[in-house]
């Protein structure tokens, strides 16, 4: 009877230890798309999608992102995010961002893009990732390029 009580015991463990593999970091893929819902000279709504793929062999949840975006180094938003994201083991998942843009800061820098023909788009925070309500810091770092095709 004891013997089964140890492997038992023994059983558990193992799938306890499984289930507590290290989490991979997301990466990073692209801005999927980009909407404005407003535009003003001071403030414009902005609706951004963010892929990115989850290597991981299970599902996580993110929750609590809170972060920067920045235009060629000169920060253009904040965005608070309190809603929760289902992320799919070995998938790409889509995260949903809705910030007001500093208008002034984007038309300051608006000469140096232009001349540029392109700019380097930003994103720094942090948000919680976990499952089993169990969730871990995780820093948001994404940066991409964006080419400016205006004229």
């Amino acid at each position: 009877m004891k013997k089964g009580i140890w492997i038992a015991l023994a059983g558990l463990l193992l799938v306890g230890l499984s289930a507590c593999q290290k989490v991979k970091d997301l990466q990073f893929v692209r801005v999927a798309g980009v909407t404005f819902e407003s535009l003003g000279l001071t403030e414009s709504k902005v609706r951004v999608e963010l892929a990115y793929y989850n290597p991981n062999k299970f599902n996580l949840r993110l929750k609590d992102a809170s972060f920067d975006v920045f235009f060629d180094d000169v920060q253009v938003g904040h965005s608070t995010q309190d809603t929760m994201i289902e992320i799919p083991s070995k998938d790409t998942f889509y995260f949903p961002v809705k910030m007001n843009v500093n208008m002034k800061n984007v038309l300051s820098n608006a000469f140096m893009a232009f001349s540029n023909k392109e700019v380097t788009i930003r994103a720094t925070g942090n948000c919680k990732v976990g499952k089993g309500g169990v969730y871990l810091p995780f820093p948001i770092k994404c940066e991409t390029k964006q080419k400016l095709d205006f004229f």
